[in-house]
């Protein structure tokens, strides 16, 4: 019996090793370590690649080390949407950090095209953006040990020669779930080591995204999100050399880094010494990666043009941005066609990798500074800039703006009146970004309007990365343009007192701050009627004219008095940044009067959005957030599996983000039909407005993809769009449209599935020429012709709003995301047209 329990023992030690590896499976063994700074084993209590280390515990650790170690200090850069800090070790001489204030000030100078020679090396790791891609986080403790506790000489020597930044977990939120899914679901006494097994097959929305499933290595330039904001803010005090982005990738591969395939691949925008680097790097990576026979490859697939990744957007300020990219265990182990993969070996490729970059930063610094000399200074004499406004969207202006200071780019006031290809830039409501000033390369791509490739195979992610298109502002190329005062400081809307009245208010409905103080009333139960017609009316300070969407706050008939809802609304108005008009009178000097059928009451929505399996987390993640941190406004998520144990009625409105629904069920669609017949808005955008066709909630679509794909679309790309900016145009007078002030709206692709267009339900349809940015596969041209971007159709008494493409693409673009939140706001105001 003591044999049988011995042999039960051994088997279970044996699977133990199978599933970790000691501290000496990942160094070489000739670096000697200082015996007082723990190992992570010692400090988490288990093998490294035992189990997957949760965010604090990585936290604790390198905290420790700072304790300990007087190479080591940790800062605290931010917190996440979960409130979790984001902490940043440095690692570097005793000597360095006791001036690393002043390093940093030094740093500055950086954009003046000083070399600072003599200053150290600034080396950034960043790990496990995607929070279940892990192997990096626990890569990260490994180098975090390595740095502050390794004795050999040329390890002291790279510390006096440089600083390193480790940024061990880039999305906290998203680690921390996947390390819950993970070591909650692995078995105990035995590692299943089959793909399918539910340790490596994570629920839904899983682990990639952030606290609202956003996708964090789309969001460098967007900096839509709290991780992003801090992480950007100290890049740009530093202004790293050289910056690692770690991520994961399908089992069935090996270990990718750059190089990428030069051909099409790399940014017109960016020197070439950068892409040379790259090379250079690889040779490190290579020769490290061959002394522990791990395999890999280069020079194939991935895109180094977004600006938008970890691994590009030092591309775009000076620095060399590399990726890496190792095939995912998603758990402890896995069955792969390349045999058992293990996370121990996941994690050692990547410190492998990030031990390499110091090497590599080390053996080519002359040349790093060289790079950063070069970019700072290689157009700041260019004549050309960029004229950007608004002449009522203060909000939409002001926030872009910011955008571009954030990235510490130069912004200068237009002190003049200008009209470029119809369009007037006013003084005082319009900005100019120079192409001349330090970090061109930003700018460039930031205004990018390249629409002329001619290999759709050359483009990987895509090719439309214009952020200022996403704004939807105007914008126009000019040639020494007179500036104003430069920009110093984040700008805000000017709100002007107002006046108590017996009467009513009126709200200029053209700044998109106008939608959150609709709904602050709303939220109150405040009477607030909408304007669809234009009027004009007198006030205290003259004339004023509103247009399509204007608000209408009577003072009678609220459930308020009038003092208490002159303080709501001044409160509101400062809260919003929103002016305020108070009036006397309901007699218009223009159109109709304040009594007309014309002003419409807006009701308080009651919001569903549709999640759960098959639903895009991505898109569904977007209109949560978009309530959540924009609108500040409730709703109530609800799993489609569930959706038929849901009291409908509850709701006016219906979300469904894209994705499959195939878990809803006929019933279930029946019901939606009845609960939309009477009197409900559903709202679905992207694929979601295609099963809206295709299961005859409504019928009739239009889908290039069941079309053979030009040849031009081949391998990665067939059956898809790559991501491009296309100009609609929407019509002004529709409830959607209202706030807008210029038909033309662009909207972001990626598919090829069309709404069919007729002139009455189709509220936005495209330009004859749609294309702003990217690229279009030429037989696909002809499908834009007679489609629609945004239809609406009435049903019983209910409406329907379908939009081809995502309004709130990457919670960035403002040019779609009105029209979104109008739909909400308005979806039951849009009445004639066919009925089904």
């Amino acid at each position: 019996m003591k044999r049988i329990i011995l042999s039960l023992f051994l088997v279970i030690l044996s699977i133990g090793f199978t599933r970790a590896e000691k501290i000496d499976y990942f160094f070489d063994s000739t670096i000697q370590f200082d015996p007082k700074i723990p190992t992570p084993e010692q400090f988490l209590g288990y093998e490294i690649g035992s189990r997957i280390t949760e965010h604090h515990q990585i936290n604790a650790y390198i905290e420790k080390l700072a304790e300990l170690s007087d190479r080591a200090q940790v800062v605290e850069i931010g917190r996440t949407h979960e409130n979790r800090k984001i902490e940043v070790l440095i690692v570097s001489s005793p000597e360095n950090l006791s001036k690393l204030h002043s390093i940093k000030q030094e740093r500055t100078k950086v954009r003046n095209g000083e070399t600072l020679s003599n200053s150290p090396l600034i080396v950034f790791l960043g790990y496990s953006v995607h929070g279940n891609e892990t192997s990096g986080a626990e890569a990260a403790l490994l180098s975090s040990y390595y740095l502050a506790a390794a004795q050999n000489d040329f390890v002291k020597k790279e510390l006096a020669n440089g600083i390193y930044f480790i940024d061990p977990v880039r999305n906290p939120d998203g680690q921390e779930r996947f390390a819950s899914w993970v070591n909650s679901n692995a078995s105990v006494n035995f590692i299943n080591n089959h793909p399918s097994d539910r340790e490596h097959s994570e629920g839904w929305p899983r682990g990639r995204g952030n606290h609202y499933w956003f996708d964090m290595n789309r969001d460098w330039v967007n900096i839509v999100h709290p991780e992003s904001q801090a992480r950007v803010a100290f890049y740009q005090d530093w202004l790293p050399h050289v910056q690692a982005d770690h991520h994961e990738m399908g089992a069935n591969s090996s270990f990718f880094f750059e190089p990428t395939d030069p051909d099409g691949n790399e940014s017109r925008f960016v020197p070439k010494s950068t892409y040379q680097l790259n090379s250079l790097f690889g040779d490190y990576y290579a020769k490290a990666l061959d002394k522990i026979g791990s395999f890999y490859y280069t020079k194939e697939e991935y895109d180094n043009k977004n600006p938008t990744f970890g691994s590009t957007y030092p591309d775009y300020n000076g620095a060399v941005g590399i990726l890496f990219e190792q095939a995912s265990s998603r758990g402890i182990q896995q069955d792969s066609e390349n045999g058992l993969l293990t996370f121990a070996h996941t994690l050692r490729n990547q410190l492998t990798a990030s031990l390499a970059t110091v090497d590599a930063a080390n053996g080519h610094k002359d040349k790093l500074f060289d790079l950063q000399k070069e970019f700072f200074t290689a157009n700041v004499k260019s004549p050309k800039a960029y004229v950007i406004g608004d002449r009522y969207d203060a909000s939409r202006l002001n926030k872009f703006i910011n955008l571009l200071l954030s990235h510490h780019l130069e912004v200068y006031e237009n002190n003049q009146d200008v009209t470029l290809n119809g369009v007037t830039y006013e003084k005082g409501k319009s900005f100019i970004v120079p192409v001349g000033q330090p970090n061109a390369a930003l700018v460039q791509i930031i205004f990018d309007d390249k629409k002329d490739y001619d290999d759709a195979s050359k483009l990987g992610y895509g090719a439309g990365f214009s952020v200022a298109y996403s704004s939807g502002l105007s914008f126009d190329q000019v040639t020494n343009p007179a500036k104003g005062a430069k920009v110093e400081a984040l700008r805000k809307n000017t709100v002007v007192p107002f006046q108590q009245s017996d009467y009513a208010y009126l709200v200029d409905f053209r700044d998109s701050k106008s939608q959150q103080f609709l709904l602050r009333l709303l939220e109150k139960d405040l009477i607030v009627k909408t304007a669809s017609r234009p009027f004009t009316v007198k006030t205290a300070a003259g004339e004023a004219a509103f247009t399509y969407g204007a608000l209408l706050i009577p003072v009678s008939n609220q459930k308020v008095s009038s003092n208490d809802l002159f303080n709501l609304l001044k409160n509101v108005s400062e809260k919003e940044r929103i002016n305020v008009v108070p009036v006397a009178t309901g007699y218009s000097v223009k159109g109709a009067d304040l009594g007309s059928s014309a002003f419409k009451r807006v009701k308080k929505p009651s919001v569903l959005l549709v999640t759960g399996g098959g639903v895009s987390s991505n898109e569904a993640g977007e209109v949560w957030h978009l309530f959540d941190q924009k609108l500040s406004y409730p709703i109530v998520r609800v799993e489609q599996s569930s959706l038929g144990r849901v009291s409908l009625k509850d709701f006016n409105q219906i979300i469904f983000p894209g994705g499959s629904y195939t878990a809803l069920e006929t019933r279930d669609q029946e019901a939606l039909k009845d609960w939309i017949n009477g009197g409900g808005t559903l709202i679905a955008f992207n694929s979601a407005s295609q099963w809206v066709l295709t299961n005859k909630i409504l019928n009739g679509v239009r889908n290039t993809e069941d079309k053979k794909a030009p040849d031009a679309a081949s391998g990665f790309l067939r059956g898809r769009q790559p991501t491009s900016i296309f100009e609609s145009r929407i019509n002004l007078e529709s409830p959607i449209a209202f706030g807008l002030t210029n038909e033309a709206l662009p909207v972001v692709r990626e598919s090829l599935s069309f709404l069919p267009g007729d002139s009455i339900n189709s509220v936005s349809r495209y330009s004859a020429k749609p294309l702003l940015n990217g690229y279009l596969q030429p037989d696909a041209a002809k499908y834009f012709k007679d489609a629609a971007s945004i239809k609406t159709v009435n049903s019983g008494s209910g409406t329907i709003i379908l939009f081809a493409e995502d309004p709130l693409f990457r919670g960035i673009w403002d040019a779609t995301e009105r029209t979104f939140i109008n739909a909400v706001l308005f979806g039951d105001k849009l009445r004639g047209g066919f009925r089904y």
